[in-house]
């Protein structure tokens, strides 16, 4: 449209600057993040998280904010991605076992407590934190079309599976800490440990059962209507972490199996027990928006390996993280001045 002579013409914005893609590693025994951005992943930063003895467990992020739950402390810590600095330590009720964490914007986390059989609200401004009652040993912790699901392992004394795992829905606007709102039991062998969002909205969450069985499965959940779609095995012993690529791939991490994939439009397993990716004591896998994959080798005797996969699986190069890289996800961390932009709350 052309503007006529008299009449001004209000300016158009000019779009924000892209964020930038950054591969964030948790080392738990070096208590370290590990990170490398996608445009030069020769060019490895670390941030400490405190003394070696925090035991950090797992690793979440939001624009530029990561949070680490801290077991060997009770506590998080806060972790500003674009300074690459520790910026805070948040103390939480002793013994809980902390365990997973989502953020639901840029300063309310919640955090699961295994030990506690509950999540934590914490106000990463304040410092504030209150607590909601969830299932039986909960784990992994995701938002999604806003709620959290919180994944219930459901272990007893010794660790190992007491019956089916389950989740429980969470609204974080219920109330002023949020409300348990419905639960969604898995059908199959409990010990379920880790989930992740796909590009068909789905939530794949990968089920252990007995680590020394070869009974490892993935189930479908629906979040909208609250269900299991349905379960998948031939995932051998102990399946780990997992992604997906946003369009019709979920990569699923194994320590003994490498790393396996699933077809989301074919509800196929691809590579299952015996046809995995040669991917040493694969702990975690991660995708970039070019596709390339980038797979966890713990190296809990010496160092952490990022292998930087093309998405035939051919390798382009490895990277050298820090002891016992145990975690690894792909963060979108903006430009100075700029909210993230965020659909999985949606």
């Amino acid at each position: 449209m052309s503007c006529a002579a008299g009449w001004g013409c209000a300016e158009t914005a000019a779009p924000p600057p892209a964020p930038e893609e950054v591969i964030v590693v948790l080392n738990s025994t070096a208590a370290t993040l590990s990170l490398l951005p996608v445009a030069a992943p020769m060019q490895v930063s670390t941030i400490p998280l405190g003394a070696s003895d925090v035991g950090p467990v797992s690793v979440t992020t939001r624009g530029a904010t990561a949070v680490v739950p801290l077991r060997g402390r009770d506590a998080i810590a806060v972790v500003d991605l674009r300074a690459g600095q520790l910026v805070t330590t948040i103390r939480l009720e002793p013994g809980s076992g902390v365990a997973g964490a989502a953020l639901v914007n840029d300063s309310i986390a919640y955090i699961s407590n295994a030990n506690h059989n509950s999540i934590t609200r914490g106000d990463l401004s304040t410092s504030d934190t209150a607590s909601i009652a969830v299932g039986h040993t909960p784990q992994q912790v995701t938002f999604t079309r806003g709620r959290l699901l919180v994944i219930n392992t459901n272990l007893d004394s010794l660790g190992n599976p007491a019956g089916e795992s389950w989740i429980s829905v969470v609204d974080p606007a219920a109330g002023p800490i949020g409300t348990l709102v419905d639960s969604i039991p898995l059908i199959g062998p409990g010990n379920a440990q880790f989930s992740t969002v796909a590009g068909d909205g789905l939530v794949y969450v990968v089920q252990d059962g007995d680590p020394s069985v070869d009974e490892g499965r993935l189930s479908i959940v629906d979040p909208v209507r609250r269900q299991e779609l349905a379960s998948f095995g031939g995932f051998g012993f102990g399946p780990g972490d997992l992604t997906a690529d946003g369009e019709e791939r979920v990569l699923i991490s194994s320590r003994t199996e490498g790393l396996m994939e699933f077809d989301t439009a074919e509800r196929a397993v691809i590579r299952g027990e015996g046809n995995g990716i040669a991917i040493p004591a694969n702990t975690g896998v991660a995708v970039d928006a070019e596709g390339r994959i980038y797979a966890l080798e713990a190296g809990c005797s010496g160092k952490g390996v990022v292998h930087i996969l093309r998405a035939d699986f051919s390798e382009i190069r490895k990277v050298a993280v820090g002891q016992c890289a145990t975690q690894i996800l792909l963060a979108l961390v903006p430009p100075a001045g700029v909210e993230p932009s965020d659909t999985t709350g949606l």
